[in-house]
């Protein structure tokens, strides 16, 4: 599957793509800004293009890339990680904020953290799966832009899972969660 295939088609989008191919016949993709990756809107890891993708919405990017993979999607689309557990033909994964750091703290520091395409990729996204798994923690940064975004895919009747939530209510982030969390359905916090 290639990632054109999964840009916008109704969109004119000045973006920069990078995609490779496994030795396995799989492919990993990311979508970012510019070839500086200041801003990544998309991340595909694809091992099966039969089978749908989990489609997971975290916080912000950290490192990873079309040829490079950070501990979270390691976590994800890892030998042992969640979307082979829930049998998934891979992972796409896309962000809250699209401005990459391994620091959320940097978030509230920059003056556009969203960057210009992150709502359009995550709507197209939302469309390739049977869910969304919501994964951006538990930070601060996160209240109001998560309500905007939860709120739009609820109206575009998106299905959304987590693994678990914190105390507050918070979709839990994968990293560090056992292998055996499970996926549950996503409730409105107030």
């Amino acid at each position: 599957m290639s990632v054109l295939t999964l840009m916008p088609a109704d969109t004119e989008l000045d973006v920069h793509v990078e995609q490779t191919r496994d030795l396995a016949g799989g492919t990993a993709a990311a979508v970012f800004d510019s070839p500086a990756r200041t801003y990544r809107y998309l991340l595909t890891r694809i091992w099966d293009p039969t089978t749908k993708p989990l489609v997971v919405l975290m916080l912000n990017p950290s490192t990873a890339n079309a040829l490079t993979d950070d501990p979270t999607i390691r976590r994800l689309a890892g030998p042992t990680g969640f979307a082979r557990r829930e049998q998934a033909g891979g992972v796409v994964v896309v962000n809250l904020f699209a401005l990459c750091s391994p620091d959320p703290r940097d978030l509230a520091r920059h003056p556009d953290p969203v960057g210009r395409y992150a709502d359009v990729f995550i709507r197209t996204a939302a469309a390739m799966g049977d869910a969304v798994v919501v994964a951006w923690g538990a930070f601060p940064v996160a209240a109001e832009r998560s309500q905007v975004v939860v709120e739009g895919l609820r109206g575009r009747g998106v299905r959304l899972l987590c693994l678990g939530t914190t105390s507050k209510g918070l979709p839990r982030h994968p990293l560090y969660l056992p292998g055996a969390a499970a996926l549950e359905p996503y409730g409105v916090t107030a």
